[in-house]
């Protein structure tokens, strides 16, 4: 086995691991990560719906990051959402050292997308930079609106 295809394995397992943990936590309801939803606007009412969907969705990006081989747009996926999770715990009034404790969650989809991305890296960034911008434009929307408040 070569040292590069290793490497991409390890790197697959690491992400699988991350979203396929978190995903089986959220099917299940995490009232700990209420406060992180509720930075963007949505009430425990909603958060009880969304929460098993964005589990489910997690769940499939595991496995796509697991068996499937270069995925550039779902490790841009894992990156943008590892990231934001991330992040919403120093915005939610947690420590800063939250989101540096949890750069294992994305750090590995964005070597994986590094290295499926080839010469393209910058391209898929540029996407990488628009999905953040659309969940940033939705939590304000939410948080403005109170659309999901309750």
């Amino acid at each position: 086995m070569s040292s590069h295809y290793v490497l991409l394995l390890i790197l697959r397992i690491s992400v699988f691991g991350t979203f396929f943990g978190h995903g089986c936590l959220a099917l299940r309801f995490v009232p700990g990560w209420l406060p992180y939803l509720g930075v963007v606007g949505i009430g425990t009412k909603w958060a009880r719906i969304l929460m098993p969907v964005i589990g489910l969705l997690d769940i499939i990006i595991a496995f796509v990051c697991l068996f499937m081989d270069a995925c550039p747009l779902v490790y841009c996926w894992a990156f943008v959402w590892g990231l934001a999770t991330a992040l919403i715990r120093p915005i939610a009034g947690e420590s800063i050292f939250g989101f540096i404790e949890r750069t294992g969650n994305f750090c590995p989809a964005l070597a994986l997308l590094r290295l499926a991305s080839g010469q393209d890296f910058g391209y898929y960034l540029m996407i990488c930079t628009l999905m953040t911008s659309i969940l940033a434009i939705f939590g304000v929307i939410f948080r403005v609106t109170g659309l999901m408040k309750n």
